[in-house]
């Protein structure tokens, strides 16, 4: 079986959907799967870190970057076109978008060819309805073959807008499984925040004035944060000013296939989030025997985390947090029954073996079900639905050729006046 997958990518770009990419081509080959990869990037090829990291790896991968002046690519309809392209260079029997708009926009004229479309969602981010409304609702032609969802909810959340019975199937982004356990001295408990430190979703202020009072409050508690993002000076500063030489250490950047080699030797993972897909950093903590603390939300959380079964969910980022903090830091049988349980619910669910074996039933059915293919042919226009609201700036349509050309011009210019400065 031939499968590519799409991808976004950037210089520095991180996080859960860009380690599973990394993580889940490997893990397809390891299966006699032959895998491609294409990507639309924000910056070159040589500064794309799943890009690179994937061709290192020894992938087929192909790049299209933002503003390709030299290719024409600044606009939806020649992205898109540059997709078709490559599929029908390279043709898989199924083709994963991902959450790839312009890859998404091929269903069209893959379906056609008998290559089915697979979207994945990712999260509960308002911000993401677009591709519910659009590629599993909105017109029929450009329809997606079939939806996966990380998690139970977002299954459950795209369930009344599935007018056309597409296949809907739960698969996490999956964990790799440490084989050692985590040791824990009883006067210490280590708690660590890994992720993107960002107010939006994460509230990466509120989870770490969370840690510093917990670190003031119990004797023995440390706090570890891993990360980078728009909010870095803030934490920064919340721990000048409000750990004031209590132990809590931001500890900087690592690139995600390195997070589990830094919190291993922690304790407790700790996500105080707002909303989420289904977190890769809390799997990967319980795939080490963390214990997972996490704020008690709707989103993703509660499919990982059973309360007093296989980690903690707090009510607050405040009295409870502590509560359930010192708790685990004086009860050392709870917190060995909660570790021992979140490694196991991690490889018997999660790990990258288990969900690679459904990702791969899945992409089977498809082929079977879309047993005569044909050549892709690429339309000479290519008429899209209307921009969705939340696209707006992302979503840019052709203009004219006086319009572009004038566009252009301006462009050059800007380019010309920076060099020259």
């Amino acid at each position: 079986m031939k499968i590519t997958i799409c991808s976004h990518d950037g210089q520095g770009y991180f996080g859960g959907p860009y380690e599973w990419v990394k993580r889940f081509g490997p893990a397809l080959r390891d299966r006699g799967v032959e895998v491609s990869f294409l990507f639309f990037s924000d910056h070159k090829a040589e500064v794309s870190s799943t890009y690179l990291a994937l061709k290192k790896d020894g992938f087929s991968c192909e790049l299209l970057h933002a503003h390709s002046l030299s290719q024409y690519h600044d606009n939806t309809e020649d992205r898109v076109r540059w997709f078709l392209k490559q599929v029908q260079k390279n043709t898989p029997d199924v083709l994963i978008a991902n959450a790839t708009l312009f890859a998404l926009y091929t269903a069209k004229w893959l379906k056609q060819a008998g290559i089915p479309v697979i979207g994945v969602l990712h999260t509960d981010d308002p911000k993401g309805v677009w591709l519910q409304e659009d590629f599993f609702a909105g017109s029929k032609d450009f329809a997606l073959s079939a939806l996966v969802c990380v998690s139970k909810l977002l299954q459950e959340k795209v369930a009344p807008l599935n007018i056309y019975n597409i296949p809907v199937e739960v698969i996490s982004c999956g964990t790799p499984v440490l084989a050692q356990e985590v040791s824990r001295d009883n006067h210490l408990l280590k708690l660590v925040y890994a992720g993107k430190l960002t107010e939006e979703a994460k509230q990466i202020s509120l989870l770490t004035q969370a840690f510093c009072r917990a670190v003031k409050e119990i004797e023995g508690v440390e706090a570890y944060i891993y990360g980078d993002g728009p909010s870095k000076e803030e934490v920064l500063n919340i721990i000048d000013l409000e750990a004031n030489g209590y132990p809590v250490f931001y500890k900087g950047f690592v690139d995600s296939s390195q997070v589990q080699a830094n919190i291993q030797d922690k304790h407790v993972v700790v996500l105080l989030s707002d909303y989420e897909g289904l977190p890769i950093v809390l799997l990967e903590g319980m795939a080490c025997g963390l214990v997972p603390v996490c704020l008690d939300i709707r989103s993703g959380i509660p499919e990982l985390v059973k309360q007093n079964e296989t980690g903690c969910l707090v009510k607050d980022r405040g009295d409870d947090f502590i509560a359930t903090i010192k708790k685990l830091k004086d009860d050392s049988v709870l917190f060995n029954r909660l570790a021992t349980n979140a490694k196991a619910f991690a490889l018997n669910n999660h790990s990258m073996d288990v969900v690679t074996d459904k990702w791969i039933q899945l992409c089977d059915h498809l082929k079977v079900q879309n047993a005569k293919k044909t050549i892709v042919q690429i339309p000479f226009t290519i008429k899209l639905p209307k921009i969705h609201a939340h696209l707006k700036g992302i979503d840019v349509r052709k203009s004219s050729l006086s319009t572009y050309l004038i566009d252009q011009f301006l462009r050059l210019t800007r380019i010309f006046n920076k060099k020259s400065i």
